[in-house]
């Protein structure tokens, strides 16, 4: 290979890193501690749908259907202790909201 066309591979890897560091936020990187926290306790938000469709990771069922309706029921609130098993493996108050 001829040493220009080397020379000018090694310029635009070079180039290139450059610009990498230059425009990539900071943030993306490195989080800062300035974020704003993770409401916890009482000012916790529970997500139903994910809490609910969730639980299928644990449970059984016979068939698709079964499993849809129990999600739908539990998202109607008719499986209080799938919410509350929520809350209790991520150490939640019982006040966190719905």
């Amino acid at each position: 290979m001829n040493t220009k066309v080397m020379v000018g591979i090694i310029g635009v890897l070079v180039l290139a890193g450059i610009a990498y560091f230059m425009f990539v936020p900071k943030s993306a990187s490195s989080p800062s501690t300035s974020e704003t926290p993770t409401p916890s306790g009482s000012e916790a938000k529970i997500d139903i749908n994910a809490v609910c469709e969730g639980a299928l990771a644990y449970m059984s069922f016979p068939d698709g259907a079964s499993a849809e309706a129990f999600v739908q029921e539990c998202k109607e609130g008719k499986h209080p202790e799938v919410i509350e098993q929520y809350k209790a493996s991520l150490n939640l108050d019982a006040d966190a909201a719905i």
